[in-house]
């Protein structure tokens, strides 16, 4: 059998200098249109990095949050969004499927964070309160919780998801496997996301004063929630890696570590023939091939047609098919009358049945079938079995006369006329005889 095709992939045609793209602005893009892309692409990554820069800005006094959400995010979101839904580019299903699991992976984080927060005591809730640093009123905690959980789900959460869909798409880490995307989103989640969120609070002035106090336990409990939201975060992109192939560029080259293990060029399924080999190759090529090497061309003789029919192997031997053999010195074939007793066998002497080698042949002989060689040597083929005949059922059908004997066939009559309308003539009890018929 042959293997399967791989998918045909097109080459894209580069127009010349002057000539008009043959592609729609939006579909899958040619160098000419790649530009446009690759900045809306990192237009998106910058929006994702853009509501954890602000609470840094924030903390560290640089920037008031309500100026940064209302001139910066506001705005840019505002913008790709109109781009995304009269404009779209193959990327842009990319870009929703990391905002959507991020989401996701944020709120499976905060299961566990609200459950230590309000239900254990361990630390405190500090989204209320970055809430009312972007609505500016410092005693609305109530809009502020509001305005800070949506800034935390899509601003933090949407956005990491984001970023991280965009590096994986570009380093190609669909190819991996799924333990390598999995331990990929954890360190993402950890070496640049959590520890830039303790950094922000070590550093800062007031960081401790205005997020959270830094303890054992609150160091470990944000760096639990932090790799629960990776591993969320890699299982929603190993389970959307089909989106990958909307990604419109080609990936970067892996690590040789991190690369996947290739099968040799060579290498085939088992029973196939390879594609190089074309329309003409042998049945010797094919690996732990089942035809077997009597019947497989030898290195001399030329290759036959593909595909080439296997004739089916005989159910007994045929005199005329088998090859030629010596017959035994002083035996009746060889021209000498056969002594009374049996002949001395030398190793030089061929017994009777055995093939002769043919010194023309480069290739040794190939081995004979089990079915062509006898019990011993000079005895006669075994006696075809018997077929097996079903036995004859009488029914209120009378077979075809051929099929039986005749005296079958007057016994088989007989019963017929002595059976009653309506009465099996076979089993059960003996049939009624048939009432006279004539005028009552």
């Amino acid at each position: 059998m042959l293997s399967p095709r791989a998918p045909r992939v097109l080459p894209l045609r580069v127009p010349a200098d002057g000539d008009a793209p043959s592609r729609p602005a939006g579909s899958f893009l040619s160098p000419v249109a790649g530009g446009p892309g690759r900045l809306r692409v990192a237009l998106h990554v910058l929006l994702a990095a853009l509501p954890l820069l602000a609470i840094s800005a924030h903390v560290f006094r640089l920037v008031p949050m309500q100026l940064s959400a209302a001139l910066l995010v506001i705005p840019l979101a505002t913008t790709l969004a109109v781009l995304t839904v009269f404009d779209p580019h193959p990327g842009d299903r990319v870009i929703a499927h990391g905002l959507a699991w991020g989401v996701v992976a944020c709120a499976t984080y905060d299961v566990f964070r609200l459950d230590t927060v309000y239900m254990l005591g361990l630390w405190g809730d500090f989204i209320p309160t970055m809430g009312t640093w972007i609505i500016g009123r410092p005693d609305d905690l109530a809009g502020g919780a509001v305005v800070g959980y949506l800034w935390r789900y899509i601003g933090d959460g949407g956005g990491i998801g984001l970023t991280f869909f965009v590096v994986a798409s570009v380093f190609g880490l669909q190819r991996l496997s799924r333990a390598q995307v999995v331990l990929s989103a954890v360190g993402f989640a950890v070496a640049p996301v959590w520890a830039g969120l303790i950094g922000t609070v070590a550093l800062a002035p007031r960081g401790e004063e205005l997020m959270f106090p830094l303890t054992p336990v609150t160091v470990t409990l944000s760096l639990v929630g932090h790799l629960i939201f990776g591993l969320v975060l890699g299982l929603g992109f190993w389970h959307s890696r089909g989106a990958q192939a909307h990604w419109p560029w080609a990936p970067l080259d892996l690590p040789a570590r991190m690369r996947p293990a290739a099968a040799p060029p060579d290498a085939a399924p088992v029973g196939s023939v390879p594609r190089s080999a074309g329309p003409t190759a042998s049945l010797s090529s094919a690996p732990n091939s089942p035809v077997p090497a009597a019947v497989r061309p030898t290195p001399n003789s030329p290759a036959p047609a593909w595909p080439a029919a296997v004739p089916p192997a005989p159910t007994s031997p045929a005199p005329e098919s088998l090859p030629a053999v010596a017959p035994a010195p002083g035996s009746p074939a060889a021209g000498s009358p056969a002594p009374g007793g049996p002949a001395p066998v030398s190793p030089a002497t061929p017994l009777p049945g055995r093939v002769l080698p043919d010194p023309a042949r480069s290739d040794p002989a190939p081995a004979r079938p089990s079915w062509a060689r006898p019990e011993t040597y000079g005895s006669e083929p075994p006696a075809p079995a018997r077929a097996f005949v079903p036995r004859q059922r009488t029914s209120s059908t009378p077979p075809a006369a051929q099929t039986l004997d005749p005296d079958t066939w007057e016994q088989w009559r007989r019963r017929l006329e002595t059976t009653q309308p309506g009465r099996r003539a076979h089993g059960g009890r003996p049939a009624a005889e048939p009432a006279p018929h004539g005028p009552a």
